[in-house]
C-alpha cells in the first residue's frame, strides 16, 4: 500500500489473494516453531498510571474518527452524536459497548465505530480488559493497536487483529527501515522478521508478527471464555504482548502494580536489531471495525465465506444480522509507566 498519514492509516498485513497458512505463517516463509525459549524480561513493577479509560468517561478519551477508510474498507464511521442516537455505543457501570450497524441494509458501505485516544504515548505497559471483541465474521476486519502520526516512521503495533473467519490473533509490528526481530522467545508463531513496511522479500507491509496458537485467543474463543486480558509491555529494548482468559488473569494483572516479568512466556516478543526508541514514538490507541477492503475483502476467495455470496461488499451491505457479533464491549483499558 502506498505510504498514508497515520490518522487515517490502518494498515494492510496480507496482500489480496494471499492468507495466513494452517501454522500461522504467510506462504513462502519460514516456520519457526518456539519451544522452550525464554523472551526477554526485566524486573519492572508499573505503579505510574497515567491514562484509564471505562464507565461513563471512557469515550472522553477518544476521538471519533469519521473520514474515508484508507483500507478501503465497506465502511462508513460515523461520530459520537450518530454512534449513541442509533444504539451502537452505550455504557452499562464500568464497562463500554461499541459496535457495528447490524440491523440495516448497508448498500454503501456499513456503519461502524473507529476510536482514537486523545492521549499520546511512549513506551509503557497497555493492559486492556475485555468481555467481549469482535468474533468471527465474515467481511470483518476489527483491530486493536497503537500508532504515530508520522507513519511509518513512528511505527504500530497490532495487538489484536484478525480478518473474517480467523479463529486465532494476529500481532505484528510495521516500521520504517532498519528494523528486525530474532522471532524467538514467543509462545507464537513467527510469520515475518524484517519489520519494514517494504521490506525486500516480504509481502508489501507485512511487517514482523505473529500467530498466537490458540483458538481461544481471538474472536468467539476468547468469548466463549468470558473474554480476559491483553497486555502489551513497550520498553526501550523489546515489545512484549501476552493474553490470559477470564480464568487465567494473574492476580496482578488488574491490580495497581501489574508486574509482567510473572507473567511467563509472552505470545509475541519482539526484540533484536532494532532500536525500539527510533523506531516507536507518540502513539496513540486506536480500536476500530472495518469491513472488507484491501485485507478481508482481498481474501474473500478463500476466507471460508465465499458460497455466502459472490463478494465481500455484497455479505456485508445484505447480512446486517450477521454483524451482531462485530463488537467491543470493554471494561478498562489502562496504561502504565514504570
Amino acid at each position: 500500500m502506498a505510504r498514508r498519514n497515520a490518522r487515517h492509516a490502518r494498515h494492510v498485513h496480507v496482500p489480496a489473494g494471499s492468507t495466513w497458512g494452517n501454522n500461522g505463517t504467510l506462504p513462502g516463509n519460514h516456520t519457526h516453531t518456539l519451544l522452550g525459549e525464554q523472551s526477554i524480561s526485566i524486573q519492572t513493577v508499573y505503579s505510574n498510571l497515567v491514562a484509564s479509560y471505562s464507565g461513563a468517561s471512557f469515550f472522553d478519551g477518544f476521538d471519533f474518527f469519521t473520514g474515508s477508510d484508507p483500507t478501503n474498507g465497506f465502511v462508513k464511521y460515523i461520530d459520537q452524536a450518530t454512534a449513541q442516537s442509533q444504539g451502537m455505543i452505550s455504557t452499562s457501570g464500568s464497562s463500554v459497548y461499541f459496535g457495528v450497524d447490524n440491523k440495516n441494509v448497508a448498500p454503501n458501505g456499513r456503519q461502524s465505530i473507529r476510536l482514537e485516544s486523545k492521549q499520546r504515548f511512549t513506551r509503557g505497559l497497555f493492559i486492556l480488559d475485555a468481555a467481549h471483541i469482535p468474533g468471527d465474521v465474515c467481511g470483518s476486519w476489527p483491530a486493536f493497536w497503537t500508532v504515530g502520526d508520522n507513519w511509518p516512521n513512528q511505527g504500530e503495533i497490532d495487538i489484536i487483529e484478525g480478518v473474517n473467519l480467523q479463529t486465532s490473533n494476529n500481532v505484528a509490528l510495521h516500521t520504517s527501515d532498519g528494523c528486525t526481530i530474532t522471532g524467538t522467545g514467543a509462545s507464537g508463531t513467527l510469520g515475518t522478521t524484517n519489520c519494514y513496511v517494504y521490506a525486500p522479500g516480504q509481502s508489501n507491509n507485512a511487517g514482523c508478527g505473529f500467530r498466537d496458537n490458540s483458538n481461544a485467543s481471538y474472536g468467539d474463543g476468547f468469548n466463549a471464555n468470558g473474554g480476559g486480558v491483553y497486555a502489551m509491555e513497550w520498553t526501550s529494548d523489546y515489545i512484549n504482548v501476552w493474553w490470559f482468559p477470564r480464568s487465567q488473569i494473574p492476580a496482578d494483572v488488574l491490580g495497581s502494580n501489574p508486574n509482567p516479568s510473572g507473567w511467563g512466556t509472552p505470545s509475541a516478543a519482539f526484540q533484536g536489531n532494532c532500536n525500539i526508541d527510533d523506531h516507536f514514538t507518540n502513539h496513540k490507541v486506536v480500536f476500530d471495525i472495518t469491513f472488507c477492503g484491501d485485507w478481508a475483502g482481498g481474501v474473500w476467495g478463500s476466507s471460508g465465506c465465499q458460497s455466502r455470496a459472490s463478494s465481500c461488499n455484497d455479505f456485508v451491505a445484505n447480512n446486517p444480522q450477521a454483524m451482531t457479533e462485530s463488537n467491543w464491549q470493554i471494561n478498562s483499558l489502562r496504561v502504565f509507566s514504570s
